[in-house]
């Protein structure tokens, strides 16, 4: 996933787009941005839906800065999308030992999961966290299982 942040001229603050590892638009962001209801409609006209379109320059104008930010997903960000929440006391010491890019993708993976377990909820109980992300089964490609 790559994060950029946008700012221009026309609106206060920043907004923020994020392409996922297909380098497709998955989320545009504007609560950082003060805009009136004309500008979020011409600035989401502007955005690429494609990586390569944002960093060929292609939709905003010359004024317009785009900024890539590192990816930083949160503990919380995560507990949010795990479907089972028990336990996450246990969490922080796991979370804290792992990479950047192994928790952008255990976040990925646990929406992934989450879907997984409402499709099996007649049968499969979710796991508790801690113990997903020990044995690593956010490795786990749960669109296939």
């Amino acid at each position: 996933m790559r994060r950029f942040l946008i700012s221009s001229a026309k609106f206060e603050g920043h907004a923020e787009l994020v392409y996922g590892s297909t380098c497709r638009l998955i989320r545009i962001d504007l609560s950082s941005a003060v805009m009136d209801d004309d500008t979020i409609r011409h600035f989401k006209a502007a955005v690429p839906v494609l990586l390569a379109d944002l960093e060929s320059g292609k939709g905003f104008s010359a004024t317009t800065t785009i900024v890539e930010a590192d990816f930083e997903i949160a503990l919380e960000d995560f507990k949010r999308e795990y479907p089972y929440a028990r336990n996450f006391h246990l969490l922080p010491p796991i979370w804290n030992k792992m990479t950047t890019a192994e928790q952008v993708e255990a976040y990925q993976a646990a929406m992934k999961y989450r879907k997984y377990c409402n499709r099996n909820s007649n049968w499969y109980k979710a796991k508790i966290a801690a113990s997903w992300l020990k044995s690593r089964e956010y490795k786990n490609d749960w669109d296939k299982m």
